[in-house]
């Protein structure tokens, strides 16, 4: 099973307005003193900036879209922090991941270890922090870069070998991480495992637009987090029934 991660905003049912007016003092009460304020990318004709409220971190299947795990945090948590309870929950009701994928914002040492911990291979597109600029992830000789030949998953090494066969030794283990992982980015199998993160954005979309996840009305860390899970229990109640129904006779 591929498994896509990732974070989406949900706004508070509240006064957003950081300021009580234009030019004036920041506003000090609302009307949900559980929300906080946070940043959203992009998306279609909105701009990136900063909104009030909270985010839902889900885990969903990248083949079928279903959700798996689902976390409520307030806006300003990282989706980093949110990624052990996800996969805690995903290997309690019996699931066994074989990837997990995720975009930059997992692309942390944390978040490998976490994945393969539970014995999966992580598939996140690289994080470039001002100190790596120079790094790459192939290891490199006076022959070029060296080519990815292979990973031992259960000792979690991935092999290199000289791209022309002259070095001494012509090949060599080094141990997986955030930038060697074990399914090299710009592999194809990089390619097409990444291309399932789409799933879980689609499914947030789903949930927003035709499940009623958003907009929120109610307040309240508890009453947010309630309304996620009666929404996800009715996806999840829909999609058995179709699994479960049986075509009448013609």
């Amino acid at each position: 099973m591929d498994v896509a991660v990732d974070g989406s905003d949900l706004p508070a049912y509240a006064n957003g307005q950081r300021f009580v007016k234009k030019g004036g003092p920041e506003r000090e009460r609302f009307s949900d003193p559980d929300a906080t304020w946070g940043h959203r990318s992009a998306v279609s004709t909105r701009a990136a900036g900063s909104y009030y409220g909270y985010k839902i971190h889900a885990a969903v299947c990248a083949r079928t879209g279903l959700p798996l795990a689902w976390k409520i945090d307030t806006a300003k948590a990282a989706e980093l922090a949110s990624l052990e309870p996800l996969l805690a929950t995903i290997v309690r009701r019996g699931f066994r991941p074989e990837t997990v994928v995720g975009d930059t914002g997992y692309d942390y040492a944390p978040g490998h270890e976490a994945v393969m911990r539970i014995g999966a291979l992580p598939v996140y597109a690289r994080r470039r922090f001002r100190n790596e600029r120079e790094w790459r992830e192939a290891p490199e000789c006076e022959h070029g870069a060296w080519t990815f030949a292979g990973a031992d998953f259960k000792n979690r090494r991935t092999k290199w070998r000289c791209p022309t066969g002259e070095c001494q030794p012509k090949s060599a283990w080094t141990k997986a991480d955030r930038r060697r992982p074990l399914v090299p980015r710009g592999s194809k199998r990089f390619g097409m495992l990444y291309a399932g993160r789409s799933a879980v954005e689609r499914e947030f979309g789903t949930l927003k637009n035709f499940y009623a996840l958003g907009p929120l009305r109610v307040r309240g860390l508890a009453k947010v987090a309630l309304h996620a899970d009666l929404t996800m229990l009715a996806r999840l109640s829909q999609a058995l029934a179709r699994a479960r129904a049986v075509p009448l006779a013609g």
